[in-house]
């Protein structure tokens, strides 16, 4: 729009439409190119810079080298959204005459663009750009169907809510409101205006930085919870069936705690539903050699369910009975889907050469993020009291010198007996969840700070209509101070309307995330949220009045002489 008076001077000395968009789209293309390029070489510094930055978190040493097909890839996508962009509004350029350009008038410009078929093709190899990358990215087709609804959604809620905006703009003034804050209000339904394209690019930017934060919080906050529900933090493993009486009375005599005393069982499958475990494979669709099959199951037995369970279908076994030939089982729910095993049917266990013959009766949901012995298989106790088994130990000890102290005398009366400071892996857990937390907030903080220049490209977009609006109202006697209270009216409103959309969309968002993805409870944390959108509001504000400092500096003459 700005370029408008270029295009005339170019169209009235002979130049054709297709002429003047050529030249803009090669403008729109060299700019792409070089956003692109500087782009390229902040991607590489980052890649270079970020194995020393988490080198303690990595197991190996890495090497990094130049991927020349990520870098072209990034530098054909910059080029191609700088042209689809900037296609849709140059597009309808071709089609205006010299007079008509001189005498320009933007409803004019805008009506040719929406009854144009080929500004309609731009519009869908935008859509199916954003689809395409979308997909790329995917990890199935699913995902990517996923992605490219969540992003329509979003902007369908955030273009809704722009709409709103400026119907009760339209139909909420009151006269006995100052006049200033009228005329903030009525800023956004005016011709020309800056309200949509401000609500989608700050509602969306609150969107992605609530989202992040939402997802980072509940994750550590279940972490904590996992970790505080976790009572023990030795355990002693490899316990024989005759040494269990002595290493518990051993964890007494230093004052600790026995919290659990849990036997284990060892055994491998031999037949499911009624036929070897090579042939059920070859029914069932599974490889021989597939590791559910094939592995050696480490199982318990008792009676009663523990809190890391939950019985998602079927019933729990109850008192043990003796007389019993095919025994009741609980199988935890992913590993009978690994196996294709449903309720009712039937597997029968190697039990160190002994057949047991077992009916799966219930599946469970395991919590493996507890520090606690937790199993595939749970038998009866009748099934497997008499079998060859060993134990494991879950004890409360009071840290340094504690643990190392009955480790010690542990190992000195039963050298077999080995066992595990879970403190120590919570501890390297934890600082490892405090890197990624790092990583995170830098995405946010990151995101946060790409979103700045996007919001002030949104509204220095319409800087041209504002500058001519406070002149004429300078020269009808407006003061700078009022000329500043309708800007804040403006941008206050703007500022609110899409920081809350962009909340409620991360809601929205962190908790499909925690049910569909992390498959947690959601838990929205409810006051950072509204500070985010506290601070984007107020970015808001701040951005347009950086934009329109220059209707503050400029005179009503000076710029009456300019127009």
């Amino acid at each position: 729009q700005r370029k408008i008076d270029t295009v005339a001077m170019l169209r009235c000395l002979g130049a054709t439409g297709w002429q003047v968009l050529g030249v803009y789209v090669a403008q729109a293309a060299v700019m792409g190119l070089a956003g692109a390029a500087a782009g390229a070489v902040l991607g590489v510094a980052i890649q270079f810079a970020l194995p020393r930055m988490v080198s303690d978190l990595l197991p190996v040493d890495v090497s990094v080298t130049l991927e020349p097909r990520a870098i072209l890839t990034g530098l054909g996508i910059g080029v191609w959204v700088a042209l689809i962009f900037a296609l849709r509004p140059l597009i309808a350029l071709r089609r205006v005459s010299p007079l008509a350009t001189l005498r320009r008038d933007m409803e004019t410009i805008g009506a040719a663009r929406r009854n144009d078929v080929l500004s309609w093709a731009i519009t869908t190899a935008l859509t199916l750009s954003v689809v395409a990358l979308a997909y790329g990215r995917a990890d199935s087709t699913r995902e990517g169907f996923i992605f490219t609804a969540g992003i329509a959604g979003s902007l369908a809620v955030l273009g809704a809510s722009a709409w709103l905006l400026t119907f009760l703009a339209r139909k909420s003034t009151q006269m006995r409101w100052p006049y200033v804050m009228r005329q903030g209000i009525a800023n956004l339904h005016r011709p020309a205006n800056q309200t949509q394209s401000v609500v989608i690019a700050l509602g969306f930017g609150a969107f992605l930085v609530s989202t992040l934060y939402l997802v980072q919080a509940n994750l550590l906050t279940r972490f904590d919870a996992t970790a505080t529900a976790s009572r023990g933090n030795v355990l002693f493993f490899d316990v024989q069936d005759d040494q269990r009486a002595g290493v518990d009375s051993l964890i007494r005599a230093g004052g600790h705690r026995v919290l659990e005393s849990v036997p284990i069982v060892t055994m491998r499958m031999r037949e499911i539903k009624g036929q070897p475990v090579p042939a059920y494979a070859r029914a069932a669709g599974l490889s021989p050699q597939y590791w559910a099959l094939n592995r050696e199951y480490r199982s318990t037995y008792r009676d009663t369910i523990v809190p890391t369970e939950k019985i998602l279908s079927g019933h729990w076994f109850g008192a043990p009975t003796r007389g019993d030939s095919v025994f009741e089982i609980s199988l935890e729910r992913e590993i009978a889907e690994n196996i294709k095993v449903a309720l009712g049917d039937t597997i029968t266990w190697d039990v160190q050469g002994i057949s047991v013959r077992t009916r799966v009766t219930s599946l469970r949901e395991v919590n493996w993020g507890r520090f606690e012995p937790n199993f595939f298989v749970v038998f009866p106790s009748a099934a497997l009291e008499h079998a060859p088994k060993q134990h494991v130990l879950v004890a409360a000890v009071t840290p340094d010198p504690g643990i190392a102290l009955l480790q010690r005398q542990a190992v000195v009366r039963y050298p077999n007996v080995s066992s595990i400071d879970l403190s120590l892996i919570r501890g390297t857990i934890l600082r490892i969840i405090a890197r990624a937390a790092s990583a995170v907030r830098f995405l946010a903080l990151f995101s946060f700070a790409m979103g700045i220049p996007v919001l002030f490209s949104a509204v220095a977009a319409t800087r041209r209509d504002r500058l001519r609006e406070s002149v004429l109202l300078k020269t009808l006697g407006a003061t700078r101070h009022q000329v500043g209270r309708i800007l804040f009216s403006e941008y206050a409103a703007l500022g609110l309307l899409g920081a809350l959309s962009g909340m409620l969309l991360s809601l929205g968002g962190a908790w499909a995330l925690m049910k569909w993805v992390f498959r947690i409870n959601f838990s929205p944390a409810l006051v950072p949220t509204f500070a985010i959108a506290a601070t984007m509001t107020l970015m808001a504000i701040l951005i347009g009045g950086l934009t329109s400092r220059e209707v503050f500096r400029a005179t009503a003459m000076a710029s009456l002489r300019e127009d």
